[in-house]
């Protein structure tokens, strides 16, 4: 038993000098990776601008509203890069609550009871450091409504917010 154990470590020994002077070991280790890497970079990159990145279509109802836009708003004549890494829509749904920053918001809730049973939850957002509205009772009041599935944390709500904190709401 000892000697088959005094064997294998020798065995292993040798494999590991083997590995370390005669195979490179890792994906860079020889030009078979770097190449993949450049190849496959090179024929994204020409898909991606010859099949991706494309000017707009209008559809108008008619050439004057048309031309109204392209003399009103360039954008519409220039060619749209959508994001390289992840260019399409579906995708970009999927990733999207993964890799959004949500601010902190503290509210306070209120909870209305209504005649027929209901009760309807307000989230408040009091911004007590606004400088254009110091008094609370002159402060203009935006009312944000989430979509059907929505709450006041979905991340657009919470940027809409902070946006108007900082505009002194």
């Amino acid at each position: 038993m000892q000697r088959l154990a005094m064997d294998l470590r020798l065995l292993s020994r040798e494999l590991a000098l083997y590995l370390e002077h005669q195979v490179r070991v890792g994906f860079f280790g020889s030009g078979v990776g770097l190449s993949l890497i450049l190849g496959f970079s090179v024929a994204y990159a020409f898909y991606y601008l010859s099949s991706i990145a494309k000017k707009p279509q209008l559809v108008t109802g008619g050439e004057n509203f048309s031309r109204f836009l392209q003399d009103h708003c360039p954008v519409v004549t220039e060619t749209y890069y959508p994001t390289v890494w992840c260019w399409e829509s579906r995708g970009q749904t999927l990733l999207r609550p993964f890799i959004t920053a949500k601010p902190l918001v503290q509210y306070r809730n209120e909870l209305i009871k209504t005649a027929d049973g209901g009760q309807i939850s307000l989230d408040w957002s009091d911004n007590n450091n606004s400088s254009c509205y110091v008094d609370a009772s002159t402060r203009p009041t935006i009312l944000l409504l989430p979509g059907l599935t929505g709450t006041s944390k979905e991340s657009y709500i919470l940027h809409m917010i902070r946006l108007s904190e900082e505009l002194g709401y």
